[in-house]
C-alpha cells in the first residue's frame, strides 16, 4: 500500500462529517484561516450587496455574509462538550439507576436496541435534512448515552465484570481531553503530535477522576477495576482508541472551518464529533479490513 493509499483510507467515514458541507465541495473555498483571504471575501460580499442596493432600490437588500457567519472552532467546541455531557450523564444514569438484573439479559439488550435505532434515525435524518439546531444533537447524545450505558453493563455481565464499561469510560474520558486541549490550543499544526500525546495523558487522568467518582455507586466489580486489573487495561484501551480516531473527525472540523462552512453548521458538526464515541468502533472494524488477512498474523 502506497502512502498516498494509506492516507485516503484513513479519512473518516463519519456518516455526518463526511458530507459535503464539512469539505472542499460544500464550502466557499476561501481558506478562512488566512486573513487575507477572510478579508478579501467580506470585500467581494460587501461590494455585491452595494449593487444589490444600487440596482433594486428600495427592495430587500440581502445582507453581506461577514466573517462572524462562518463556522468556527470556538463555535463548534461548546456544542460539543454540551452534547458530550449529555451522552456521559445518560450513560451514568443507566449505569447506576437502571435495574438491568431484574429486567434480565433479553430486555436489557432490547432497551439498547430501541436505543440505538432511535438513535439511528437522528443520524440520517441529519444526514438527509441537515437541520441545524440544538435538539437533534442533544437528542442523539441522550440515546446514545442510553445505549453505551445498557450494552456496556449488559454485555460485561457475561464477560468480565464492567470490562465494557471500562471502554465505554475510557473513549469519554478521550473525548473530553480531545475537546479541552483543542480548547487549549494544544493542538497546533507544527505541534500536533505532542497536543494528541497531551490529550493522552489527559484522557487517562480523566478515567482516573471518573473512575474514583463513580466507585461508592457502582463498587470496584461494577467498574471492572477486579480481578486482575482488567477493566483497567480496557479503560486505557478506550482512551487510545478515542485519541487515535478523534483527530480524523476533527481534520473534518477544520475543513469546513478552513472552506468556508456557514455558522450555522456549527450544530451539525457537534453532532458529527458526538457521533465518535460511537463510530470509532466502526473504524476500528473499517481499519482491520485494510490490510491482507495474512499480515496480521
Amino acid at each position: 500500500m502506497t502512502p498516498v493509499e494509506q492516507q485516503i483510507s484513513l479519512t473518516s467515514s463519519n456518516p455526518i462529517l463526511s458530507r459535503p458541507q464539512f469539505g472542499r465541495r460544500g464550502g466557499q473555498k476561501t481558506a478562512a484561516r488566512d486573513p487575507r483571504a477572510g478579508i478579501a471575501v467580506v470585500r467581494d460580499r460587501i461590494r455585491a450587496g452595494n449593487d444589490w442596493e444600487r440596482a433594486h432600490g428600495d427592495e430587500a437588500a440581502p445582507l453581506p455574509v461577514l466573517v462572524g457567519d462562518l463556522m468556527t472552532m470556538d463555535g463548534v467546541l461548546p456544542r460539543a462538550a454540551a452534547a458530550l455531557v449529555v451522552t456521559a450523564l445518560t450513560a451514568v444514569l443507566s449505569w447506576t439507576l437502571l435495574p438491568l438484573a431484574a429486567l434480565g439479559t433479553a430486555a436489557s439488550y432490547g432497551v439498547a436496541a430501541g436505543a440505538a435505532l432511535l438513535a439511528a434515525a437522528l443520524v440520517v435524518i441529519q444526514r438527509r435534512r441537515n437541520p441545524p439546531s440544538a435538539a437533534p444533537a442533544l437528542t442523539f447524545a441522550a440515546l446514545q448515552g442510553v445505549f453505551l450505558g445498557v450494552f456496556s453493563t449488559t454485555a460485561s455481565s457475561h464477560l468480565s465484570p464492567g470490562v465494557f464499561v471500562q471502554t465505554v469510560l475510557g473513549t469519554m474520558a478521550a473525548s473530553a481531553a480531545f475537546l479541552l486541549a483543542r480548547a487549549l490550543h494544544w493542538m497546533r499544526v507544527n505541534r500536533r503530535l505532542y497536543g494528541v500525546a497531551g490529550a493522552a495523558l489527559l484522557g487517562l487522568a480523566f478515567l482516573g477522576l471518573a473512575d474514583w467518582i463513580l466507585f461508592p455507586l457502582m463498587g470496584a466489580d461494577g467498574l471492572g477495576l477486579r480481578p486482575l486489573g482488567l477493566g483497567i487495561v480496557m479503560g486505557a484501551v478506550g482512551v487510545a482508541l478515542g485519541v487515535s480516531f478523534l483527530p480524523l473527525h476533527f481534520r473534518q472540523v477544520e475543513n469546513g472551518i478552513t472552506y468556508g462552512t456557514s455558522r450555522d453548521q456549527s450544530w451539525p458538526a457537534a453532532f458529527g464529533l458526538t457521533l465518535t464515541l460511537v463510530w470509532l468502533y466502526v473504524e476500528t472494524a473499517r481499519l482491520l479490513t485494510l490490510y491482507p488477512s495474512e499480515e496480521l498474523y
